[in-house]
């Protein structure tokens, strides 16, 4: 085989050296700028990406604070008119116990007269039916009407 001999060493190192030199020189020519590019390319895209992120992060801070605010408010407001609604549910209750306090105190002072009266009216009547009663024992205890005078 020719390329074992000593003798073709010499050229085929010479080749070797001019073959290696003309397709390294041509892939790192032609490949490593395409390869630098696309380097290049993809950590502009990745750093825009993260701007991109950061400026969506803090667009998404700013809504969310703004809406913790509105929903602040909103229970704020919630708040005072349960508050109002509250307050004027107590004065109804308060004008229609009072209303219903002054009925009752009517009633009960009707009542107290009425029961005055029957109470009277009964007293009237139990004298005179002790009268009749005292009347009717005595009458039978001697015999004839009692006297009348006391």
């Amino acid at each position: 085989m020719p390329q074992f001999d000593p003798a073709n060493f010499a050229p085929q190192l010479a080749w070797l050296a001019i073959i290696f030199a003309v397709l390294y020189f041509g892939i790192v020519r032609m490949t490593v700028p395409k390869v630098g590019k696309v380097v290049e390319a993809r950590a502009a895209q990745v750093e825009g990406d993260l701007l991109a992120a950061e400026a969506a992060k803090l667009t998404a801070d700013e809504i969310g604070a703004k809406n913790a605010r509105e929903l602040a408010a909103a229970r704020e407001a919630a708040q005072a008119s349960v508050a109002k609604s509250r307050a004027e549910s107590a004065k109804v209750i308060e004008t229609r116990l009072k209303a219903i306090d002054a009925e009752l105190a009517a009633r009960m002072h009707s009542a107290e007269a009425e029961v005055a009266t029957a109470r009277d009216n009964a007293r009237g009547e139990i004298e005179t039916l002790a009268k009749s009663l005292a009347d009717q024992i005595v009458s039978r205890l001697l015999g004839r009407a009692a006297p009348v005078g006391n």
